[in-house]
């Protein structure tokens, strides 16, 4: 009972940072790079590099479960189960093509990164 609550609560703390940073991405997505000053916009193009970053560190949805055992004069079992999430509602795909919008755009303006 104590293992299947602690699992809930770790289950429900993942997915929360997972949200956490789908929300750092959907706010840079949101942005209109094209009203930007050109400071601002040599910020943004840095914005998502590292959000680019991020999310490539990321790994995907995961579940394992592990048994092992030991033989012998004496006999021992022991088990383990692991879940993790991961994923966010934007990837770094969606983020790399924005990237590839705002270099033009600084190219426009002759502004290099």
């Amino acid at each position: 009972m104590k293992a299947k609550l602690a699992v809930g609560i770790l289950i429900m703390f993942l997915a929360s940072m997972a949200a956490g940073c789908a929300g750092q991405s959907k706010e840079l997505l949101g942005e209109n790079y094209k009203t930007m000053s050109n400071d601002r916009l040599l910020e943004y193009f840095y914005q998502l590099n590292d959000e680019i970053e991020k999310q490539e560190k990321q790994t995907g949805p995961s579940f394992g479960i592990g048994l092992g055992g030991f033989g012998g004069g004496r006999t021992a079992v022991g088990g383990g189960v692991g879940v993790g999430t991961g994923g966010t509602a934007y990837t770094a795909d969606d983020l790399r093509q924005r990237r590839i919008e705002v270099r033009m755009e600084m190219k426009k303006r002759n502004i290099n990164p």
